[in-house]
């Protein structure tokens, strides 16, 4: 397209141009507004997303997009487009927290969203019409460490479709998890739910590691992941590199969370990478006295994944504690 029209800019081909939308404003009437990196490129190509920040506390995504956006991605030789915002939800960037403050809700649980509804449902609906001219999306997110990197692609009932996200995967080049439509019931409503059934095209969700900070090992791995994707695309020239400093768990894998059944601090006994086997204790919860109230066993064969403690290195009853991948 000779000219991208973009919430309201207006960039020519072979132009970089930098916005900003109005998502809302706080009881004084501060206006609050979501940034948005816009690359048209010089030649015909798919447009591209890339997103981070639906959760505050994750923001290496945020780095990976200014670096590929503003540094090395040069519009004059990108074929296609790209349009970026690397920080979709700053009402809970503001406060350092991984929900919208104002409502509690989780944004990516409530896709398409609805503009007269809450706040976290308004700004869902916002990121739907930014992102609506896209052909293929990258979602952006964080576990805290320690945790391995993966990406998690998700079954849409679409066997072309599906292919598409297995390439994306593919090309990105870490552990890459496998999602069918009936796992996780707790979630539904994320973007991804809304750009493949909704919209019927392809995503990849990408969990890099570090909440609040910039993970040097994180960044690289997302930078050349994203150019990767971009290169696989045809959107930019090159061969795709591999991951080569990056563990890598191989294979065609699914994952399981375990929560926890009682409260306390969490003394993981295997890494992320670590294998385990079913039926072995693979971490202890211990009351503030030092006494284990549990003893958590691996439910099935596999490889730690994550601990995605959110807080402290502790859990209340409920609390996902640990993502174990497993071969499908």
């Amino acid at each position: 397209m000779d000219t991208l029209q973009v919430a309201g800019m207006s960039v020519p081909r072979g132009q970089r141009a930098l916005g900003e939308v109005l998502a809302g404003e706080l009881p004084d009437g501060s206006p609050i507004k979501i940034p948005l990196i816009v690359l048209n490129g010089r030649q015909e190509g798919p447009v591209l997303w890339l997103g981070a920040g639906l959760h505050g506390t994750e923001i290496p995504g945020m780095e990976v997009i200014r670096r590929v956006c503003r540094e090395i991605v040069d519009p004059q030789s990108l074929r296609g487009s790209i349009i970026a915002s690397p920080l979709l939800n700053p009402f809970s960037f503001h406060q350092h927290h991984m929900l919208t403050p104002q409502d509690g809700y989780n944004l990516n649980r409530v896709f398409p969203g609805d503009p007269t509804m809450l706040l976290s449902h308004r700004l869902a609906s916002l990121i739907t019409r930014l992102a609506e001219s896209c052909d293929v999306y990258i979602d952006f997110h964080a576990n805290p460490s320690p945790a391995l990197q993966f990406t998690i692609i998700k079954h849409p009932g679409d066997d072309d479709l599906w292919r598409k996200c297995q390439l994306l995967a593919e090309a990105f080049g870490i552990t890459t998890i496998e999602m069918k439509q009936m796992h996780e019931r707790h979630r539904t409503g994320t973007f991804t739910d809304y750009v493949q059934l909704d919209r019927r095209k392809p995503c990849l969700v990408v969990e890099l590691i570090a909440w609040r900070r910039f993970d040097p090992l994180s960044i690289r791995t997302g930078i050349r992941g994203t150019l990767n994707v971009l290169k696989h695309l045809g959107m930019i020239d090159g061969e795709i590199e591999p991951q080569e400093d990056v563990p890598i768990i191989p294979g065609r894998l699914s994952r399981i969370e375990l929560t926890a059944n009682r409260g306390g601090l969490v003394h993981p006994l295997r890494l992320p990478g670590d294998p385990v086997r079913k039926g072995e204790t693979i971490a202890l919860i211990r009351n503030p006295w030092g006494d284990v109230v549990e003893e958590v066993l691996a439910p099935i064969h596999g490889w730690i994944l994550a601990w995605p403690l959110l807080g402290n290195q502790a859990v209340a009853t409920g609390d996902i504690l640990v993502f174990i991948a497993f071969p499908q």
